[in-house]
């Protein structure tokens, strides 16, 4: 019994201090739409990343360019305020060499994708957004 009642008490403490370090952040859906040259981006990662706290909220987007924001802490949507905005086209997988057979590359290799390639506008100036906690939050970004 006299195990039991500092146990019990060290544990009663840790969740109390768990509890109150995890400060609840305020997540609004966001939506949206990649653009290059009047054309929707189809199948490229993106992540906003909150210019004042670095907070990130990524998506990747469908055939037409779609996206729906999924903020770190796995809620959906971001936190209010202004976003750097990066893009990046998804590595590709890395094609066997000839005469190679699947089973002859080492398991660990057999899923490799060449690296992701960042998108940015074409005078490489930051792609910047803001979100607003009122209004509507389907943002369109152009890539120029």
């Amino acid at each position: 019994m006299k195990k039991i009642i500092p146990a019990l008490l060290i544990l009663v403490v840790s969740v109390l201090l768990i509890s109150g370090c995890h400060k609840e952040v305020k997540v609004i859906p966001v939506t949206g739409t990649i653009i290059q040259n009047g054309q929707p981006l189809a199948d490229v990662r993106i992540e906003f990343s909150k210019l004042d706290t670095g907070a990130i909220s990524f998506a990747e987007t469908d055939s037409a360019g779609h996206f729906t924001l999924t903020h770190t802490h796995g809620k959906s949507g971001a936190e209010p305020g202004k976003y750097r905005v990066s893009v990046f086209q998804k590595g590709k997988p890395i094609p066997l060499p000839t005469g190679t057979k699947l089973e002859d590359i080492p398991e660990e290799r057999r899923n490799e994708t060449s690296p992701d390639i960042p998108i940015t506008n074409s005078d490489n100036s930051p792609i910047e957004v803001e979100i607003t906690e009122s209004g509507s939050n389907n943002i369109v970004i152009d890539i120029k």
